[in-house]
C-alpha cells in the first residue's frame, strides 16, 4: 500500500468509527423499541430480551456498515477539500482514480461480507428469532388462571384452584373428543426443546364411555411448539421463503459500492469556488438510492436498479469531477 493510501485511510477509520457507533445506537435504540412491541403481551427476562436483540444484530450491523462507510468516505474528502489538500494533489498529477482506489476495494469487500449476513446470517437470525417468539407465546397461552374455565391445553380443557409460579394444585383436564377426565393434586409446566410438557402427579383418569377409572403418580401431557426450519441446501425453497427479504435488505448490502463513484462529485471542490454542501449532498443521494431500490418487491428489479445506479455514478465520475 503507497503512503498516500495508508494518509487516506489513518483519516478515514476514526471518521467511520465515530459515524458508526452514532448510526449503531440509533438503529439499536429502534430494534429495541421494536422487539418492545413485539413482545408487549408476553413475559421476557433481560437475558431474553439480550437474546432477541442479539438475533436482530446482524441488521443492525449490516445496515450501519453499508452507511456509514458512504458518509465516512464523503467526510474524509470533503474535509481535505476544505483543507485544499486535494487541490495539491491534483496540482503534482494525482488522478481521482488513485485517491478513491483504496475505498473501491473497501466499498467491494465490505458489500462481499454484506451479500454473506443478507444470504446467511439475517435469515438464520430470523427463523431463531420467530420460533423464540413463537415459544415465548406459547408458555404466555398456557399461563392458566385459577378458577377460570375454557383454557385450552391442546386438545384439553383445564380448570385448577390454585397456582404458584408454574406449579398448580387441584387440576381438572378435560377432553371432548376422547371423553375423558384426568384428575391431578399437583401439576408443573415446563418447557423443553421444542415441546411444552404438562407433568402431572397424584390423580386419576376416568373413561366417561367406558367408566373405568385408572389411578396415577407420575403422567405426562406433551404439546408441540411450532418451529420453522429452513436450509440453505435446499436453495430453491430457502429462497422463495426469504424472497422479500432479500429484496428488501439487498439495497443496503451494496450500497457501498454502488454509490462510491459519486464520492468525488460531491466530495471534490473548490473551497474558493463551491460551497460545501456535501453531506446534504451525501444524505439525499441516499434516500433517493433507497427509495428507488424499493419500489418494486421484485428481487431482480430491485437489482436491476442498483446496477443503474452504478453505471449512472460511473458516468457522473467520469464528466462531473471538477478536477
Amino acid at each position: 500500500m503507497d503512503r498516500l493510501s495508508k494518509y487516506l485511510l489513518l483519516g478515514f477509520w476514526p471518521i467511520f468509527t465515530t459515524i458508526f457507533t452514532i448510526l449503531f445506537l440509533i438503529t439499536s435504540i429502534i430494534i429495541i423499541i421494536s422487539i418492545s412491541n413485539v413482545t408487549s403481551n408476553i413475559q421476557i427476562t433481560f437475558l431474553e430480551l439480550l437474546k432477541m436483540y442479539l438475533l436482530s444484530l446482524p441488521k443492525v450491523l449490516f445496515i450501519a456498515f453499508s452507511i456509514s462507510f458512504f458518509i465516512a468516505v464523503v467526510s474524509l474528502f470533503t474535509k481535505h477539500s476544505e483543507s485544499q489538500e486535494i487541490i495539491a494533489l491534483f496540482s503534482s498529477g494525482i488522478k481521482p482514480f488513485t485517491l478513491l482506489k483504496p475505498f473501491l476495494i473497501i466499498s467491494v469487500i465490505l458489500s462481499f461480507i454484506n451479500l454473506l449476513i443478507l444470504f446467511v446470517s439475517i435469515p438464520y437470525a430470523k427463523i431463531a428469532f420467530k420460533n423464540f417468539k413463537t415459544k415465548k407465546q406459547q408458555v404466555a397461552k398456557f399461563n392458566f388462571q385459577t378458577a377460570k374455565i375454557s383454557q385450552k391445553f391442546g386438545n384439553w380443557n383445564v380448570f385448577t384452584s390454585s397456582q404458584k409460579d408454574k406449579t398448580y394444585e387441584n387440576l381438572i383436564l378435560f377432553n371432548n373428543k376422547k371423553n375423558q377426565f384426568i384428575l391431578a393434586k399437583k401439576a408443573n409446566l415446563n418447557s423443553k426443546s421444542n415441546y411444552l410438557i404438562f407433568k402431572l402427579k397424584n390423580g386419576s383418569i376416568y373413561e366417561i364411555n367406558k367408566t373405568s377409572i385408572v389411578d396415577y403418580k407420575t403422567m405426562f401431557i406433551n404439546q408441540k411448539i411450532p418451529k420453522s426450519h429452513y436450509s440453505i441446501f435446499k436453495f430453491s425453497e430457502y429462497f422463495n421463503e426469504f424472497k422479500s427479504l432479500f429484496s428488501f435488505y439487498l439495497p443496503f448490502a451494496l450500497l457501498p459500492i454502488a454509490l462510491i463513484f459519486f464520492v468525488p462529485t460531491i466530495a471534490f471542490f473548490h473551497p474558493r469556488i463551491h460551497k460545501n454542501r456535501a453531506l446534504i449532498y451525501s444524505f439525499i443521494l441516499i434516500v433517493i438510492y433507497l427509495s428507488l431500490t424499493k419500489i418494486s418487491k421484485s428481487i431482480f428489479i430491485t437489482l436491476g436498479t442498483i446496477v443503474l445506479f452504478t453505471i449512472i455514478s460511473f458516468i457522473f465520475y467520469k464528466r462531473k469531477t471538477p478536477f
